[in-house]
């Protein structure tokens, strides 16, 4: 797999190979963005390994091939952040992007753009949030035959405060386009939170739903667990793990690390 990790001072660590090219860059602006270009050559896995302690601003752009399918795994970790990804898709490429979040503060904007007929993304986006995060995706559907399968899930704790606004936009005359949301803020406090998901349709020949649920965990899947004799405690550890999980493909690595996180907070 390769591997590239971001510190507080721009690239950490970078193991790739022939099947990927890398630009990592930072701008002479005032306020100095950095910009990490990935170029997806062949079929590839590639995980992105954010360890952030500061304040940083970060553009990302992962371009894919004709042709070509990506297992993407990114991983934020501490620090406040602001980022933008663009992930653009060209003619019969595929991309699974997976991402966990344990961050301090984040604001984030991610746009997919599916160029290429027959493109696809299956985009999945999971965090623990203890403060201020918002997230805002579009999604364009620039040519025909081209599929997105949007999943965010959130756990919203302590002082969290979460915004999913999810767009997605498909222009008169690509046909056969297919549009899957699923959002879901699993709350903890009183705080407010958010999920605005927008399609933005001018197409008759497409298929598109969303989903969009806040709240808390179902009380007959408590009552299921503790009537196994499990305690409560433990029994919302268990939905906290599975919901975190679900849908996920990370190594075994990856989820020593989420035990870990869950027992920070839940002890």
């Amino acid at each position: 797999m390769n591997k590239i990790v971001i510190g507080n001072n721009g690239l950490k660590e970078k193991n790739i190979d022939n099947n990927i090219k890398v630009n990592y860059s930072v701008s002479n602006d005032f306020i100095a963005v950095n910009n990490l270009e990935i170029s997806c050559l062949n079929d590839t896995d590639i995980l992105l390994d954010y360890i952030i302690t500061s304040d940083i601003k970060i553009n990302v752009s992962i371009n894919l091939s004709d042709n070509v399918k990506v297992n993407l795994f990114e991983k934020y970790n501490d620090g406040i952040l602001k980022i933008r990804n663009s992930y653009n898709l060209n003619y019969k490429s595929e991309l699974k992007a997976q991402k966990f979040y344990d961050v301090e503060q984040i604001k984030q904007f991610d746009v997919i753009n599916l160029n290429g007929e027959k493109a696809s993304i299956n985009y999945i986006l999971k965090t623990i949030s203890s403060n201020c995060e918002k997230y805002n995706l579009l999604i364009n559907h620039n040519a025909k035959n081209t599929t997105s399968n949007i999943i965010n899930n959130a756990i919203n704790i302590n002082d969290g405060q979460i915004i999913f606004d999810v767009t997605g936009v498909v222009p008169k005359g690509n046909v056969e386009c297919l549009l899957n949301q699923n959002n879901r803020i699993v709350t903890f406090n009183q705080n407010k939170c958010q999920i605005n998901p927008n399609l933005l349709i001018d197409e008759n020949d497409v298929a598109a739903n969303h989903s969009a649920f806040v709240g808390k965990f179902n009380d007959e899947e408590l009552f299921y667990l503790q009537s196994r004799g499990i305690n409560y405690n433990d029994a919302i550890k268990l939905l906290i793990k599975g919901f975190l999980i679900s849908n996920l493909t990370f190594d075994d690595e990856f989820m020593a690390d989420l035990d870990l996180i869950i027992k920070k907070y839940w002890g």
